[in-house]
């Protein structure tokens, strides 16, 4: 019981953890600064009123922050299912996995749209600009809607260990 606490602890400490050095994500992996740090970037390139030129290089930009994004969040994610069984069992694991995979598919799906602007023409950057937006907004979404189904469930779990820990003495 005292390692599924600690287990608990850490995830939630990972989770409400906030660095100014996002690519710091071998240790910690906030994932709500990570994502707002995405958007930002993202609304860079959106709203560029710039040379192609620049814009893809505000792209190249926020390509490396999704980067930084996805290497935090695999790792973050292979930690909690390496460790999650010990706490969780098998029903609440497949639902944190099945949130983990539509995690990944929105990260695949902002990089298409951030590899689909090469080559275009101004104009036709512009017009791709709401789709990148979306594409964000709904990874933005998916992971913050994750953390805190998250850490609710491990609140949860936590009072009832603490509770139970408490009993005993």
């Amino acid at each position: 019981m005292k390692d599924a606490l600690e287990i608990i602890n850490r995830v939630l400490s990972q989770h409400a953890t906030i660095t100014d050095h996002v690519t710091d994500a071998s240790n910690k992996m906030n994932d709500i600064d990570a994502v707002f740090n995405v958007q930002r970037e993202t609304y860079k390139v959106a709203w560029s009123s710039s040379s192609v030129t620049d814009l893809l290089e505000k792209r190249n930009q926020l390509m490396e922050r999704i980067q930084v994004l996805e290497d935090g969040l695999t790792k973050h994610f292979s930690y909690e299912e390496k460790v999650f069984p010990l706490v969780l069992g098998e029903i609440l694991l497949k639902d944190i996995l099945s949130d983990h995979k539509k995690v990944s598919e929105r990260i695949e799906k902002v990089k298409s749209c951030l590899n689909s602007l090469e080559g275009l023409e101004k104009d036709e950057l512009y017009t791709k600009r709401t789709e990148l937006l979306e594409s964000v907004n709904e990874l933005s979404y998916t992971i913050t809607n994750h953390a805190h189904s998250e850490d609710r469930v491990l609140n949860m779990i936590k009072k009832v260990f603490e509770e139970h820990a408490a009993d005993k003495d």
